[in-house]
């Protein structure tokens, strides 16, 4: 009999009593069941090994996973490994460096590029081009990592990639919408063969997500730690600019995220976006979270969210 973690417990208490302090719709207290294909997921050495029991413990059955590469924690030799053990069950991405900045650097291009052609990997890990400091990550000067979508060698790799396309996940949260919309607007609409990947769709209101897929028919969106408000932008007048969570205080879907998951069913994707050890620890409970998100979506709407947009991006069997 599988047990219920202490934490959804906690989680489930916790929603209890905010819904009778606060006025929002009632608490969601049915689960999907059905199978799951978590669509982004990163590690570093250290976490490597427990992934696959976190997976079996949470019942998701496939995952896009790509490394992290840091100087004493490089993750990519851990992430092959784990394709060779269990064949079948991961799809890998490209490893994601951190030292990119305004352009992408002739070494990075040439080993992505060069790891796809030898087919070792499936699509590009993520490419950092507008990331918000974070209270537990790097510093910086100007309060984001930034590397242009315009730069030489972007438009080199992608052109690149695009002989033979595979997923690319272009990270850029929506801080700075009047700098970064038009500029990704102008990437995307320059690949059209290239299916871009927009992880935890920028931190962005459904107006905004709208805005992008409703524009670009080559974009997906995945709705990792959209469960949650982002909170941990060190930039204040950053963060005010982010939208908050896709449910309300009782974990309820909202109206205008229900109703854009409805008209673009095929376009969004569950995933955990799982990368460092503090988010590995949660990994069941946030998978339990999102069950409770998706029981409250229509069987075939939760089914495409939860594992059949992933099996037709990745081009994997089910």
């Amino acid at each position: 009999m599988r047990r219920t973690p202490v934490f959804v417990v906690a989680i489930s208490a916790l929603w209890a009593t905010t819904c009778a302090a606060q006025s929002c719709n009632q608490a969601p207290a049915q689960k999907y069941g059905g199978p799951l294909f978590d669509a982004m997921a990163q590690v570093e050495s250290r976490e490597a090994g427990a992934v696959v029991r976190r997976m079996d413990k949470a019942g998701v059955a496939r995952m896009a996973l790509f490394a992290r590469l840091h100087p004493k924690r490089n993750g990519e030799q851990d992430v092959l490994s784990l394709k060779e053990r269990t064949p079948g069950r991961f799809v890998l991405g490209t490893p994601k460096p951190f030292d990119q900045r305004q352009d992408l650097s002739d070494d990075f291009v040439e080993r992505t590029t060069s790891g796809l052609d030898a087919g070792r990997y499936r699509f590009v890990g993520e490419i950092l081009f507008a990331h918000a400091d974070k209270a537990h990550g790097e510093q910086t000067a100007t309060g984001e990592r930034y590397v242009s979508s315009d730069g030489k060698n972007v438009r080199r790799m992608l052109a690149a990639i695009s002989k033979r396309p595979v997923p690319v996940i272009a990270h850029w949260e929506v801080y700075n919408w009047s700098r970064d919309w038009p500029a990704f607007d102008a990437l995307y609409g320059a690949f059209p063969g290239i299916t871009f990947i927009w992880p935890h769709a920028g931190f962005g209101s459904a107006p905004q997500v709208e805005t992008v897929i409703a524009s670009r028919p080559n974009v997906m969106v995945t709705l990792s730690k959209k469960e949650l408000s982002e909170r941990s932008v060190s930039d204040p007048r950053l963060a005010a600019e982010l939208a908050p969570a896709m449910v309300d205080a009782c974990g309820v879907v909202l109206p205008e995220w229900r109703r854009l998951l409805e008209k673009h069913p095929d376009r969004f994707l569950f995933a955990t976006d799982a990368h460092k050890d503090f988010r590995w620890a949660r990994y069941e409970s946030v998978v339990d979270q999102w069950r409770l998100i998706l029981g409250q979506l229509p069987a075939p709407l939760a089914e495409n969210v939860a594992w059949r947009n992933a099996e037709r991006l990745y081009a994997a069997q089910p």
